[in-house]
C-alpha cells in the first residue's frame, strides 16, 4: 500500500529541471535550419541562385533532416538516446562552420544536407528523453514545454540575422553558432540524466506493428501540412513580403521575428488543455484556424496581412502538442522513438522541403501567394479526417 502511495505521488510530480535541457538543445538544433529563411535573398545573390533554386535549398535540409530521423533508431540503439543528441549537437556545429566556410553551391548544399543530418538526429531522442522523465499524465505539458525551443529559434533567426548583416556577415553568425554547438555537446552529456536507454532500432516487426495503426496514417498528414504551415510558410514568408508586399528586409524580418513570439500564447495552453480536454479537439480547432490565418496571408494586404501574419504562427504552435500526443499514444515506450522517426521525416520532407519549393516555383510564374492558398485550404480540409483518430486514453 505505501510503494503504491509513493508511486502516485511520484507520478504528481512534474519536474521541468531535465525538459528545460531538451528546450536548450532543440533551440540549438532548430535555429541553423531557420537562418535560411531570412537569409535567402543574400544567399541566392551570393551563389547567383534563381528564386526556384533558393527555394530548393530548404529541401537538401529535409533530405539530410529525413534520412537521418528514418536511421536514428540504428544509432539510439548504440548509442543510446543521451549519445544521439551529443552526436547531433556535434553534427550541427560541425554543418555551421561549413557553412561558414562556403565558397561554392556545392559546399553550400552539401552544408545544409550535413545541418539536416544532425538536426534529424535529434528529434527521435529528444522526444523519446522527454516522455521518459515526465510520466504520462504530464506529456501534454513536458510537450508543450519543449516546443518553446523551436518558437524561440523562429523567433530569434530573423534578429540574429539582422544584427548579423548589420555588424558583421552572415558568415559570422553561422561560425559562432556552431561553434556554441560544439561546447554543447559535451556539456549535455556531462549534466543529462535522462535518456540512458537504447531506441528501437527500425526492425520489420515494429514497423510493421506501427504500421497498422490505422492513427498512424492519419497523424502522419497531419503533421506534413502542420509543418508546412509552420516550417513551410516560414521559409518563404520574409521573402515574399520583401518582394510580393513591399517591405524593407528589416521591417520585414523584424515583422515575421516579432509574429513567432505569438505561438508563446498558445504552445504550453495547448498542452495543458491537450492533457484536461483531449488531443482531437484541439487538433480539430488548430487546423481550421492555422489554415485560414495562412490563406489569408498570400490572399490580402495591409492591416489584414499584418494581422495574420502575427496570428498564424500561433494557431499553428497550438496544433504540436496535441498532435504529440496522439502520435505517442499509438505506440509502445519501446518504439515510441520510431513513430517520431516515421512521422517526422515524411512531414519534414513534405512541408518543410516540398512546400517552399513549391513555392518558390509559382513566385518565378507570378503566383508567390497561392502557395500560400493552396496550403492554408488543404489544412483546412484535413479536418475531415478526424473521426477516424481514437479519443485520447485517459492518463
Amino acid at each position: 500500500m505505501s510503494a503504491s502511495i509513493d508511486y502516485d505521488l511520484q507520478a504528481e510530480r512534474f519536474n521541468a529541471r531535465p525538459i528545460l535541457l531538451l528546450v536548450g538543445v532543440l533551440f540549438l538544433t532548430f535555429l541553423p535550419r531557420m537562418l535560411l529563411s531570412p537569409l535567402l535573398l543574400r544567399m541566392e545573390q551570393t551563389f547567383a541562385l534563381s528564386r526556384a533554386e533558393g527555394g530548393a535549398l530548404f529541401l537538401f535540409i529535409s533530405f539530410g533532416f529525413s534520412g537521418a530521423m528514418l536511421c536514428s533508431g540504428f544509432v539510439a540503439e548504440r548509442l543510446h538516446h543521451r549519445g544521439t543528441i551529443v552526436l547531433s549537437l556535434t553534427l550541427v556545429g560541425l554543418s555551421q562552420l561549413l557553412l561558414a566556410a562556403a565558397i561554392n553551391v556545392l559546399m553550400l548544399r552539401l552544408g545544409f544536407v550535413l545541418l539536416g543530418i544532425g538536426a534529424g538526429l535529434y528529434t527521435p531522442s529528444g522526444i523519446a528523453t522527454l516522455t521518459g522523465v515526465a510520466h504520462a499524465r504530464h506529456w501534454g505539458k513536458a510537450l508543450a514545454m519543449h516546443e518553446v525551443g523551436p518558437v524561440l529559434g523562429f523567433f530569434a533567426a530573423p534578429l540574429l540575422v539582422n544584427v548579423a548583416v548589420q555588424v558583421a556577415h552572415w558568415r559570422v553568425l553561422f561560425s559562432l553558432l556552431g561553434l556554441v554547438c560544439l561546447v554543447m555537446a559535451p556539456t549535455y552529456k556531462r549534466v543529462a540524466r535522462g535518456g540512458r536507454f537504447p531506441g528501437a532500432a527500425p526492425k520489420p516487426r515494429h514497423l510493421l506493428a506501427i504500421a497498422r495503426h490505422p492513427a498512424f496514417w492519419v497523424v502522419a498528414l497531419f503533421f506534413i501540412l502542420a509543418a508546412g504551415l509552420e516550417v513551410g510558410v516560414y521559409s518563404m514568408l520574409p521573402t515574399f513580403l520583401i518582394v510580393e508586399r513591399g517591405m524593407s528586409e528589416p521591417v520585414a524580418n523584424t515583422l515575421v521575428a516579432m509574429s513567432r513570439l505569438t505561438a508563446l500564447l498558445l504552445v504550453v495552453g495547448s498542452g495543458l488543455l491537450a492533457d484536461r480536454l483531449g488531443a482531437k479537439l484541439l487538433i480539430a480547432l488548430a487546423a481550421i484556424s492555422s489554415g485560414l490565418a495562412t490563406l489569408l496571408i498570400g490572399a490580402s494586404t495591409g492591416a489584414v496581412l499584418v494581422v495574420a501574419v502575427f496570428l498564424q504562427p500561433m494557431l499553428v504552435a497550438a496544433f504540436f502538442p496535441p498532435g504529440f500526443v496522439m502520435m505517442a499514444s499509438v505506440a509502445t515506450d519501446e518504439t515510441r522513438n520510431l513513430v517520431v522517426a516515421m512521422v517526422i521525416p515524411i512531414a519534414y520532407l513534405f512541408g518543410g522541403g516540398l512546400v517552399p519549393t513549391v513555392i518558390g516555383f509559382l513566385a518565378e510564374h507570378g503566383r508567390f501567394g497561392t502557395g500560400f492558398v493552396i496550403v492554408g485550404a488543404l489544412m483546412m480540409a484535413s479536418t475531415a479526417m478526424l473521426r477516424t483518430l481514437p479519443v485520447k486514453p485517459a492518463a
